[in-house]
């Protein structure tokens, strides 16, 4: 029987491959690079754990949790320290503690809102007076800002639309996707007339948890997320090629190796970013491929430093912060990451993270080590008031990682649909969800969905 082929050996390709072989379906898979994983990645250096990118992955969401368990790993599960869950927000050169009682944008707790030194009075009743709004759902879709705007007002987008809701997505919230991002939020709008409503009412009576769901809204591993890369990778080793980049995929479902090779499929997964899939697919369809290669992506970067807890001005009382829009920083978000999760850190020491590039300082990411090492020592100083060299640090690089939901991704989706034939399947980030969780679904969705045509 020929093989289903899954190209990128991500999140999204790995868990592909474990739901074909759950289902006893043959299958190949192929990374063009000499490691798996894609953009999880997990430094572990004298002590520290260190992410590359995400560093936990959310429980109501419950596709990556429910595949560690699968795996194995259920007692490897560790929560985040929920008795430090402070978040604050860098606005006027200061960091704020996020009001009382926010479900992100949404003030649940007026009190709350009333006694931040966050906003403006006149942003806080602006905040408040969302319940009075009209619903102005029409169907389609608009951007993020214009949502907010419309519902909550323009200092709500700026201090909390923008870093925190855009922030998830590394996206300029002008041209993000309601629909395809927080489709919701719409709803809720629909149904309750408003967000306040139908979050207050919704405190009152909680979702019940899933058999063996964790209390804590994020979770991850013990040694780091790459722990379930390098458990998939031993259970699917033998049906796994790395250094095999592909060259081309042809109409009759051969799929073509850089090396020469040809491997005749049953079926293919990419699961690659959009621009290497719209150069492997011209000979399946130019429609399609052309379709990828309209598809925007920005660029981005962390840097991730180590200090002794004693040379730091104070404790990181919290899980971080994150930037309002117009703040003149180069700054985008900064995680504690040896508060938030335990085991980051040893005993002594702190390790902090931070995030630069998107759509505001897009070009700091080609910065040398050395200037971008400077320029995160800079802003740490000039925010925290960290005056003291790390005892370690790392940086990864994301170029044209983080792919663009723009208004009308919903649309472009299903003309991707359409444009593909019947055994072709492209999964993972670029399409219907950015964290782990969504592309855990979207992998095993693809595996199943081609298990019953072939």
């Amino acid at each position: 029987m020929k093989p289903v082929v899954i190209v990128g050996g991500g999140i999204t390709g790995l868990a592909a491959a474990w739901d074909l072989q759950q289902q006893g379906v043959p299958f190949l898979l192929l990374e063009a690079s000499d490691r798996l994983g894609g953009k999880i990645r997990t430094d572990r250096s004298e002590g520290f754990i260190i992410e590359g990118a995400a560093d936990s992955f959310l429980t109501v969401k419950p596709w990556a949790w429910q595949l560690c368990r699968e795996l194995g790993l259920g007692d490897r599960l560790v929560g985040t320290n929920d008795k430090q869950r402070n978040v604050f927000v860098l606005r006027g050169g200061k960091l704020h503690l996020m009001p009382r009682g926010m479900r992100l944008m949404v003030p649940v707790d007026p009190a709350g809102l009333l006694e931040s030194s966050l906003f403006s009075e006149e942003g806080k009743q602006r905040m408040l007076a969302e319940t009075a709004i009209p619903d102005g759902t029409t169907g389609g879709d608009e951007s993020l800002a214009s949502f907010v705007r419309r519902r909550f007002g323009e200092e709500a987008l700026e201090v909390l639309g923008e870093p925190l809701l855009a922030g998830i997505h590394t996206a300029d919230p002008e041209t993000l996707s309601m629909e395809a991002t927080f489709p919701h939020y719409l709803e809720m709008e629909h149904s309750h007339g408003s967000l306040t409503t139908a979050m207050r009412q919704a405190e009152t009576s909680p979702a019940p948890l899933l058999p063996g769901q964790p209390r804590t809204a994020f979770v991850s591993l013990q040694n780091g997320v790459y722990e379930l890369i390098e458990t998939l990778q031993a259970r699917l080793d033998a049906h796994i090629r790395l250094n095999s980049p592909v060259e081309k995929i042809g109409a009759d479902t051969t799929v073509y190796l850089a090396s020469g090779e040809k491997i005749e499929a049953a079926g293919v997964i990419v699961t690659t970013p959009t621009a290497q899939a719209a150069r492997l697919l011209p000979g399946v369809s130019a429609e399609l491929a052309q379709t990828l290669s309209g598809i925007r992506t920005i660029s981005s970067a962390t840097v991730s430093f180590g200090y002794r807890e004693e040379d730091l001005p104070g404790p990181l009382d919290g899980f971080g912060f994150v930037v309002a829009a117009n703040e003149p920083t180069h700054l985008l978000a900064s995680t504690w990451s040896s508060t938030k999760l335990p085991g980051r850190a040893p005993a002594g020491y702190a390790l902090l993270r931070v995030f630069f590039g998107g759509h505001r300082h897009e070009a700091d990411v080609n910065l040398s080590d050395e200037q971008l090492l400077a320029l995160a020592k800079a802003e740490l100083r000039q925010v925290m008031n960290i005056k003291a060299e790390p005892v370690i640090s790392r940086i990864f690089r994301w170029r044209n990682a983080n792919q663009q939901y723009e208004v009308g991704h919903l649309s472009l989706l299903a003309r991707l649909r359409q444009q593909s034939p019947a055994w072709l399947r492209l999964a993972g980030s670029p399409y219907e969800g950015v964290g782990i969780p969504a592309c855990v679904l979207q992998g095993r969705e693809a595996a199943k969905q081609l298990a019953e045509i072939i």
